[in-house]
C-alpha cells in the first residue's frame, strides 16, 4: 500500500507539472474547455488517438480520396500535429450518438468478455476498477497484461494502479492512448471512456484489416467494395449513410453465404426489414453479436460511422477466414474418416478374430487329445467324419483366417500411411497365424496316422483272413486225426490187407498229411508274426496257433509209434500192388494241392489294396510265388501220374485209369485259371496306373495353388511404397491372379507389353541358359565334314526342342491362378468318376482349396477398394483449379514491377490479397522461410508452395489442432459440429461425446477431442 500511495503522489506531481490538455470535447475553435486541465503529451504521438467518436462529416468521402483533397479553413490554422484531430473532433457532436456508441462498444467488449464470464453493463461504470479492462486485453491479445493486479480493489488507489497496469501494456503494444489518462477512465469520463473504447477497437480490430496494400479503415472499405464488385445496386462510399437501407449488409451476408436469404427478394426502399434480417442471419446463422439497434442504423441520414465500422470488421474478421474455416473443415472430415474407417476396422477384427482364436484353440486341443481307433470300421468312420471336418467345417474358417488376416494388414497398413500409432491387436495376429500353423500340422499327422493304421489293419486283416483259413484247416486235421483208431491202443489189425491198409494210412499221415500240415502250421507261425499286436483279434488267434504246434508235436511222437507196430504187421502183407497203390497216392495228394491252388488263385484276384503299389506287389505275388509253386507242386507231380497211367493202362486198370484222367483234366482247368488271372492282372495295373497319374497331378496342382495364395496373401500384407504405389501394385496383383475374370486391362498389356517385368526376365533367363550350352557344343569344321555337321544339326534341334520345353514353362509358371483353378476342379471331376475318394499324394481337397482361392479373391479385391478408398481421402483438400487460379492471378497484380518475382512489400500485400488470416509478423516470418537465398525476393514456384500449404488441409495431428484454432478459437460446441460437419460425422462424435466434454458440459475439450480422434 505505502508504494502504490507513492506512485499516486509522483503520477500527480507529473500532472501538475504538465502543461494543459485539449478537453476531449473541444471544436474547431477551441471556445469550449472542461474544468480539469488536459494536455496533448509531449512524446510526439499523434492525438487523433484521443478524440472522440462523433461522426466525422469530412469522412463521406470514398477510402481512396487523397490528403490533397481535404482543404482546412484558412481563417482559423491548426497545427499540423493537431490538424487532424481537430478536423475528427466533436464538432457536432450531440448525445444520440454518444448513446449508439456506447451501447455498440459495449456489446463489442462483452462479446469477447464472456470468454470470462464477465459483462459490461454501464461502460462508463464498470471500467473503473479495471478488472474488465485487464480481462478484454488479456483476451483480445491473448497474453497477460500483468504478472498480478487487485482482483477485488476498494480504494480508489488500488482501482487506479490497475488502470496504470493497463495503460502501460497498451503502450508497450504501440497502442495510441495520447490524451487519455487512468484518472480518465477512473472519473468516468464518457467521452474519454468511449474514445478509449474506439482506439481498442482500432487497433486491434479494424487495424489488423489490410487489403491489397491498403490497411485499417479504408483497406475494410475496400474490402466492402471488391465483395460487392458483383452488385450493381449497392453503392458504398463511406461507413455511414451508404448502410443506412441495409442492402449493404445484406449484400455482403449473401455475397459470402448465399443459401442464408433470397437478396433478389429485398426492397431497398424497405430499410428497417432489410437491416433487421441482416442483423437476425448475421448473429444466429453466422455467430456474430447485434453491436447495433436496428433503429439507429435503418432509415437514419447518417448513422454512426465508428458503430458500423466496428460491426462492418467483425463481417471481414467472420468471412475472411471462409477459406481457412473451410479449410478446417475439411482437415477434420478426413481425420474424422480416417478415425471411423479405423473403427469400423478394428470392429470388424474384433468380431472374426475372438472366435476364430477360441476355434483355433478348441481344434488344437481336440486333436491334441484325440486317440487312434483300433478297429478298421472305427478308423474308416474317424477318417469319414475327419474328411467331412475338412469339407464343411474347415473351409469357412480357412475364409475367416484369412479375412481376419487382410482386416489386420489393412488396418495397420493405414495407421503407417495415416501417421496414426500401429495398433496392438487382441488376439495378436502372429497369434492366431501359429495356432493356424500347429493345428495344420496336427491335422496332417492325425490324418496321415489313420491312413498308416487302415493300410496296416487291412493288411493284418488279410493276413488274418489266411492264417486263420489255414488254421481252421490245422485245427480241422487235427480233430479228424484224433478220432483215428491209429492212436488207439489195439490196432485192429486183422488181415494183410487191413495191415496194409493201415500202415498206408500211417505212412500218408507221416509222409504226406503231417509234413504238410505241419509245413502248413509254419506258414501260418511265420504269416502270425506279421500280424499287428494292435489288432483286436491277434491275441486269439495267437492262442490257437501254440495250441496247434502242441498238437502237432503230440501227433508226431505217436505216429512215428504206431508207423513201428504197423511195419511189423507188414511183414505178412505181400500182396498189394504198389503201382496202384502210388497211383492213388499221388492222386490223392494232387487232389488237396489242387483244391489248396484253387482257393489262392481266388484269393490273389480279389485285391484289398487297389494302389500301383498294391497291385504290382499282387501281381508280383502272383509270378514269383503262386505260378512257380502250382508248377512244383502239381504240374511236376501230375506229370508222374501221367507215366503210371501207362502202366496201369497195361496192366488193365481201367477203373485207376480213369481216376487218373479225371485228375489230369482237373489240373488242366487250373492251369487255364492261372492264365486268365494273369490277363486280369494286366488290366488292373493299366486302370491304376491312370488312376495314379490323376492323383498326382492334383497333388502337384493343389501345390502350387496353395503356394500362390500364400505368396500373395503375403504380397497384400507387405505391399509398401506411396498410396498410388500401392494401389498399383494391387491392381496389378489382381490381374495376374483372377485375369480371366476381373475385367481388368493393364496399360502395359494395352501397349503390347508383357504385364509384368517379372515373367520377362525369366524368359530372358530361360533363353540365355539354353542357348549357353548349344554355343558351347557346336564345335568348328574338322576334317571330318559331314560328320561335324550332322552332329552339329543334331545338337541344334535338342536345343531347339529343351529351349520350346523352357518356354512351356515359363507360360505355365504365369498361367492365372483361376485357369489353375479350373483345372484342379476338371481333375477333381475326373477323380469323382473313378470313384477316387482318397489321395496318397497329398491331404488337400476341393474344398479347402476353393475356399483360400475364394478368400484371397476377396482379399486383393478389398485391399484394392481399401486403397482407392485412402486415394480418394488423400485428395480431399487439393487446391480447386479456381484457387491455383486465384494465386496466379494475385501473384500477376502485385508484382508491380512485373520483374517475375515479389518483393516483401509486394508478397505481404498479395497475402491479404488472398484473404488470408495472417498478421503482418507472420507474414514477415512467412517471407523469410521462402527465401531461402536470402534474395529478399520469392518466385511464382515458392509463392504457390506457400499457398498451397496455406490452402490446402492436411490430416496430421498438428494440422487437426490447426484447424481447430481457426475454426473454432477457444471453444468447440455440439452447434458448431452440427453445423460444419455432415450427418454421419455428427453421429460419430455423438457416440463419444461424453468423454470429450469440458468440466462446464457444454463445450467439447478441443485437446481431448484430437487425442480422441486420433487413439482410434
Amino acid at each position: 500500500m505505502v508504494q502504490q500511495a507513492n506512485r499516486e503522489i509522483a503520477r500527480q506531481a507529473r500532472s501538475r507539472s504538465e502543461p494543459p490538455r485539449l478537453n476531449a470535447a473541444a471544436t474547431t475553435d477551441t471556445t469550449t474547455t472542461t474544468d480539469r486541465p488536459c494536455a496533448v503529451s509531449h512524446r510526439g504521438v499523434d492525438p487523433v488517438q484521443v478524440l472522440l467518436v462523433a461522426p466525422k462529416k469530412h469522412e463521406e468521402q470514398e477510402s481512396k480520396e487523397t490528403a490533397e483533397d481535404r482543404v482546412e479553413p484558412e481563417s482559423e490554422p491548426v497545427p499540423s500535429s493537431l490538424r487532424h484531430s481537430t478536423t475528427d473532433s466533436m464538432a457536432g457532436y450531440n448525445e444520440e450518438w454518444v448513446d449508439v456508441q456506447k451501447s455498440t462498444f459495449t456489446r463489442w467488449a462483452n462479446t469477447y468478455l464472456s470468454r470470462k464470464r464477465m459483462t459490461i453493463d454501464d461502460l462508463y461504470e464498470d471500467l473503473k476498477d479495471g478488472i474488465r479492462l485487464i480481462s478484454l486485453l488479456q483476451i483480445i491479445c491473448r497474453e497477460k497484461v500483468c504478472r498480478k493486479f487487485n482482483k477485488k480493489p476498494r480504494m480508489r488507489i488500488q482501482k487506479m494502479e490497475n488502470l496504470n497496469f493497463a495503460f502501460a501494456f497498451m503502450q508497450k503494444k504501440n497502442v495510441n492512448v495520447t490524451n487519455i489518462g487512468s484518472s480518465d477512465i477512473l472519473d468516468g469520463n464518457n467521452k474519454l471512456v468511449l474514445g478509449l473504447m474506439w482506439t481498442l477497437i482500432k487497433a486491434f480490430q479494424v487495424a489488423e484489416i489490410d487489403v491489397e496494400g491498403v490497411s485499417g479503415k479504408d483497406g475494410l472499405l475496400l474490402w466492402v467494395n471488391r465483395s460487392l464488385a458483383d452488385y450493381p445496386t449497392v453503392e458504398v462510399k463511406n461507413f455511414s449513410s451508404s448502410w443506412a437501407d441495409g442492402m449493404a449488409f445484406c449484400a455482403l451476408i449473401h455475397r459470402y453465404a448465399p443459401t442464408l436469404l433470397d437478396f433478389n427478394s429485398l426492397n431497398p426502399k424497405d430499410a428497417q426489414t432489410n437491416v433487421k434480417l441482416a442483423f437476425d442471419i448475421a448473429r444466429e446463422k453466422l455467430r456474430i453479436p447485434q453491436l447495433l439497434e436496428v433503429e439507429n442504423v435503418a432509415g437514419q441520414a447518417k448513422p454512426d460511422e465508428k458503430s458500423i465500422t466496428t460491426y462492418v470488421s467483425l463481417l471481414f474478421k467472420e468471412f475472411a477466414s471462409g477459406v481457412q474455416k473451410k479449410k478446417a473443415v475439411t482437415t477434420i472430415s478426413k481425420a474424422l474418416n480416417i478415425a471411423q474407417r479405423h473403427q469400423e476396422l478394428s470392429a470388424e477384427f474384433n468380431k472374426n478374430a475372438s472366435g476364430l482364436l477360441e476355434w483355433l484353440q478348441q481344434q488344437t486341443e481336440r486333436f491334441q487329445t484325440l486317440s487312434q481307433p483300433r478297429h478298421i470300421p472305427d478308423i474308416k468312420e474317424a477318417l469319414a467324419r475327419h474328411l467331412e471336418y475338412k469339407k464343411n467345417e474347415k473351409p469357412p474358417r480357412e475364409a475367416q483366417f484369412v479375412a481376419v488376416e487382410g482386416c489386420a494388414g489393412r488396418w495397420i497398413a493405414s495407421c503407417k500411411n495415416n501417421g496414426r500409432a500401429v495398433p496392438n491387436l487382441d488376439p495378436p495376429i502372429e497369434k492366431l497365424q501359429a495356432l493356424k500353423a500347429q493345428l495344420d500340422e496336427l491335422e496332417t499327422a492325425f490324418e496321415l496316422k489313420l491312413r498308416q493304421n487302415l493300410e496296416s489293419y487291412q493288411k493284418t486283416e488279410i493276413f488274418l483272413k489266411k492264417v486263420v483259413k489255414d488254421l481252421e484247416k490245422v485245427e480241422s486235421w487235427a480233430k479228424e486225426k484224433e478220432a483215428l483208431s491209429l492212436f488207439a491202443e489195439d490196432l485192429g489189425v486183422t488181415s494183410t490187407a487191413d495191415a496194409e491198409e493201415k500202415l498206408e494210412s500211417v505212412a500218408f499221415l507221416q509222409d504226406i498229411e503231417l509234413p504238410r500240415y505241419k509245413q502248413l502250421l509254419a506258414t501260418v507261425v511265420s504269416e502270425a508274426d506279421g500280424l499287428s499286436e494292435e489288432h483286436n483279434e491277434t491275441k486269439a488267434t495267437l492262442e490257437r496257433v501254440e495250441a496247434m504246434k502242441n498238437f502237432v508235436e503230440m501227433a508226431e511222437d505217436k505216429v512215428e509209434g504206431v508207423k513201428i507196430r504197423l511195419q511189423e504187421s507188414l511183414r505178412l502183407q505181400q500182396n498189394m500192388d504198389a503201382v496202384a497203390k502210388d497211383a492213388k497216392t499221388l492222386m490223392r495228394n494232387l487232389k488237396y494241392v489242387i483244391e489248396e491252388m484253387d482257393e489262392e488263385v481266388e484269393a490273389a484276384t480279389k485285391l484289398q489294396d487297389v494302389s500301383t503299389a498294391g497291385v504290382v506287389a499282387a501281381k508280383r505275388q502272383f509270378d514269383t510265388v503262386l505260378v512257380p509253386k502250382v508248377q512244383n507242386a502239381v504240374v511236376s507231380e501230375n506229370e508222374k501220374l501221367i507215366a503210371k497211367k501207362q502202366i496201369l493202362a497195361e496192366a488193365g486198370r481201367e477203373s485207376d485209369v480213369a481216376l487218373i484222367e479225371k485228375t489230369n483234366a482237373r489240373v488242366q482247368k487250373l492251369l487255364d485259371s492261372l492264365a486268365e488271372k494273369r490277363g486280369y492282372y494286366e488290366q488292373e495295373l493299366a486302370t491304376v496306373e491312370k488312376r495314379d497319374e490323376i492323383c498326382r497331378e492334383f497333388a502337384n496342382l493343389s501345390a502350387r495353388i496353395k503356394e500362390r495364395c500364400a505368396q500373395s496373401t503375403q504380397s497384400i500384407n507387405v505391399v509398401e511404397g506411396s498410396l498410388k504405389d500401392q494401389f498399383n501394385s494391387m491392381v496389378k496383383l489382381r490381374y495376374r491372379l483372377f485375369r480371366a475374370n476381373t475385367g481388368v486391362a493393364l496399360e502395359e498389356e494395352m501397349e503390347g507389353k508383357p504385364a509384368d517385368p517379372e515373367i520377362t526376365g525369366v524368359e530372358t533367363s530361360v533363353t540365355q541358359e539354353v542357348a549357353k550350352p548349344a554355343a558351347e557344343t557346336v564345335a568348328p569344321e574338322s576334317e571330318e565334314g559331314d560328320e561335324a555337321k550332322d552332329a552339329a544339326a543334331e545338337v541344334e534341334e535338342a536345343n531347339t526342342k529343351q529351349l520350346e520345353e523352357a518356354k512351356a514353362m515359363v507360360v505355365e509358371i504365369i498361367v492365372p491362378l483361376t485357369e489353375d483353378m479350373e483345372k484342379l476342379e476338371r481333375i477333381h471331376e475326373e477323380l469323382e468318376r473313378l470313384q477316387v475318394h482318397t489321395n496318397p499324394f497329398t491331404t488337400d481337397t476341393i474344398h479347402g482349396l476353393r475356399a483360400q482361392f475364394t478368400s484371397l479373391e476377396i482379399a486383393v479385391r478389398d485391399k484394392v477398394k481399401s486403397l482407392e478408398k485412402e486415394l480418394a481421402l488423400s485428395e480431399v483438400g487439393s487446391l480447386t483449379p479456381e484457387q491455383a487460379k486465384e494465386i496466379k492471378e494475385v501473384f500477376d497484380h502485385f508484382d508491380l514491377d512485373n520483374d517475375g518475382v515479389l518483393a516483401r512489400d509486394e508478397f505481404i500485400m498479395a497475402c491479404k490479397g488472398l484473404g488470408l488470416s495472417l498478421s503482418e509478423d507472420d507474414c514477415h516470418d512467412y517471407f523469410d522461410k521462402i527465401d531461402v537465398e536470402d534474395n529478399d525476393e520469392i518466385s511464382f514456384e515458392g509463392f504457390a508452395t506457400f499457398c498451397t500449404l496455406q490452402l490446402q488441409s492436411g490430416s496430421t495431428k498438428d494440422d487437426v489442432h490447426e484447424a481447430l484454432d481457426i475454426l473454432t478459437g477457444d471453444e468447440l460446441s455440439l452447434e458448431q459440429i452440427q453445423e460444419r460437419f455432415d450427418a454421419t460425422q455428427v453421429e460419430f462424435i455423438k457416440k463419444h461425446l461424453p468423454e470429450l466434454l469440458e468440466a462446464d458440459g457444454k463445450s467439447v475439450d478441443t485437446d481431448k477431442f484430437t487425442d480422441f480422434i486420433f487413439s482410434v
